[in-house]
């Protein structure tokens, strides 16, 4: 076909959607059209060459720029790298539409140049039509305007790629294009370019929010804890005062859509508590800075029930509050100074009000639900307390007491029904002891609920909304058990926000505060008190059975003891034996 007639095509299909006639184009290629037409009133027969702005029109735009060139000129020469040989030039637009910078190949600088892709042309839809840059523009959006897309049949042998950039206040600041002279591919093709040029932005926002932020908390963001070091989707600034002093584009939209509002239609989230977007407190930021699990590093959207994993940086030349001080005081009873145990407690307090699950690890008797207990009771907003013991219960009933019946729906169902332990729970932390001995086809159902948090009662025919904190426990470890097919992956990982460890009893250096707390607890008339051989028994004994053997052995003492001194001859045998062994 020759240029005629595919010029009176190109014209006749462009009119015709002024028509409102049927397209197979993108509706943003569509509405850019009759932007053209109606807004721009452009003429789709004139064929416009590139127009060039003066040099000392360019200098000003330039100089307007200043921010954004030096923001993006590493990201663009990283870029272009990985797309000079594959033909691409690179145009750095300001919010007006101008190149302000641009790289290509020097070879084919003439050819560049009468296309327009070049510095200094202006590319703007009011002055090109339908362009990469010009939609971009026009709508916020990334696009690809890709040959006979464009609205001046001039332009219709080049393929376009703009992604917008914004400044950490929210408006653009330019665009970002990757364009080629001529592509025989069809449009599909630029996909993958249309992601490169997305993040490319991205990394340019983030320099530009982290460089001009400096004296804030920074918040590097991603939905996958994975990436979270690597390649943040997103940032948030947070000043001194909990305000958010910045946001990334990409910040900008998950704090919209998690509030329920059109990014496009919002207001600058700007100036806005940092406690109105996330449900966290602002002033235990500095717990985060550790972080080393996914747990750590989880915060809560307002809004919604969507996690987002944080990197957080401190603010430059500060200092920041020692984070013992921030330590709530049900954590700091679980221990009496032993380094593990504070380490735990420390990693407990950065996630103690999310909504992330808990897997607690150690041996039978070192204290699992006591930990649990604390963690809920560290809780701002607590609820109740409810803990299933899924070895403990039979198989036959653990479903009916998990999930609760509906009235009458089964055989010797009461005619009341009954709510289920998980359901009880709503509100506050459903402790799940023993998890790795829950039957497999009750994983599936568990999974269900956490994945929809919602549960369903036996018999019952519509769900109950949840919001729970689930911590489970096991003496036997859980990675090991998915390995060997007794216990499911998928519900596997949706349990692991964060494992915390438990130390056995005998590794622990806190015994002595463990004595003290112990003998207060089984002696309630009377302070016990132990002779020095009697506690360095009780101290070197190895305690297989963890603290519920020392809880057994002391209430045992109090049963034999007449007085309120525990000495040797008092201890069960097998202690002093051990004690008494050579070493």
């Amino acid at each position: 076909m020759n240029n005629g007639k595919l010029f009176e095509e190109h014209v006749r299909e462009i009119t015709s959607t002024l028509e409102g006639m049927p397209s197979e184009r993108d509706d943003e290629v569509v509405q850019s059209w009759l932007r053209c037409l109606n807004d721009h009133n452009l003429d789709p027969e004139h064929k416009g060459a590139a127009r060039i702005v003066p040099q000392n029109v360019l200098r000003e735009h330039q100089q307007e720029a200043e921010d954004l060139l030096r923001t993006a000129r590493f990201g663009m020469e990283d870029l272009y790298r990985r797309v000079n040989t594959m033909g691409y030039v690179l145009l750095l637009t300001d919010a007006k539409g101008v190149t302000v910078d641009f790289i290509g190949d020097d070879k084919v600088d003439r050819k560049l140049k009468r296309a327009g892709l070049y510095i200094g042309a202006e590319w703007s839809e009011k002055k090109a039509g339908t362009c990469g840059v010009g939609a971009c523009l026009a709508t916020g959006e990334p696009i690809t305007i890709h040959q006979s897309d464009h609205f001046d049949i001039a332009h219709t042998p080049l393929s376009c790629t703009a992604a917008p950039i914004y400044d950490s206040s929210g408006l653009m600041m330019g665009v970002l294009d990757v364009s080629l002279l001529m592509s025989r591919s069809e449009k599909y093709s630029q996909a993958l370019t249309l992601e490169v040029v997305k993040s490319c932005v991205r990394r340019i926002e983030l320099a530009n929010l982290m460089a001009t932020r400096k004296s804030d908390w920074v918040l590097r963001l991603n939905s996958a804890s994975e990436f979270l070091g690597v390649d943040p989707s997103c940032a948030i600034s947070v000043g001194d005062n909990g305000e958010i002093s910045g946001l990334t584009h990409g910040a900008h939209q998950m704090v919209a859509k998690s509030l329920g509002k059109d990014w496009k239609l919002s207001e600058s989230f700007v100036g806005k508590p940092f406690e109105d977007v996330f449900n966290f407190n602002f002033n235990d930021l500095p717990f985060m800075l550790d972080a080393e699990t996914p747990g750590e590093q989880a915060l809560e959207m307002r809004g919604g029930e969507e996690v987002i994993f944080a990197n957080v940086q401190a603010p430059s030349r500060k200092k920041i509050k020692n984070n013992s001080g921030l330590m709530p005081a049900a954590l700091n009873k679980i221990h009496g100074g032993d380094p593990e145990m504070e380490s735990l407690a420390g990693k407990a307090a950065r996630i103690v009000d999310k909504q992330i699950s808990i897997i607690l690890e150690g041996e039978t008797g070192v204290g699992k639900e006591f930990v649990a207990k604390a963690l809920h009771e560290a809780r701002k907003k607590k609820g109740s307390f409810v803990a299933i013991n899924c070895a403990a219960l039979p198989e036959s009933l653990i479903e009916s007491e998990l999930f609760g019946y509906a009235p009458n729906s089964f055989t010797g169902a009461h005619s009341k029904g009954k709510i289920g332990l998980i359901e009880q729970s709503n509100g506050g932390t459903l402790f799940l002891d023993e998890i790795g001995d829950m039957p497999m086809p009750l994983q599936a159902r568990l999974l269900r609920v956490l994945a929809e948090r919602e549960v369903m009662a036996v018999g019952a025919i519509k769900t109950t909304p949840l919001n729970i904190r689930v911590i489970s426990a096991s003496h036997r470890n859980l990675k090991e058990l998915v390995n060997k097919g007794q216990f499911r992956q998928d519900l596997y990982y949706r349990l692991n926000g964060i494992v915390l460890s438990i130390p056995a009893l005998r590794n622990r250096q806190d015994k002595t505060w463990i004595i003290q707390q112990i003998s207060a607890m089984v002696s309630k008339d009377f302070q016990l008190k132990f002779t020095k051989e009697a506690e360095t028994s009780l101290k070197n004994y190895s305690w297989p059975g963890n603290i519920r053997e020392m809880i057994n052995v002391l209430e045992l003492c109090v049963a034999l003891n007449d007085g309120n001194v525990v000495e040797l001859a008092d201890l069960p045998d097998h202690v002093k034996y051990i004690i008494a062994a050579p070493k």
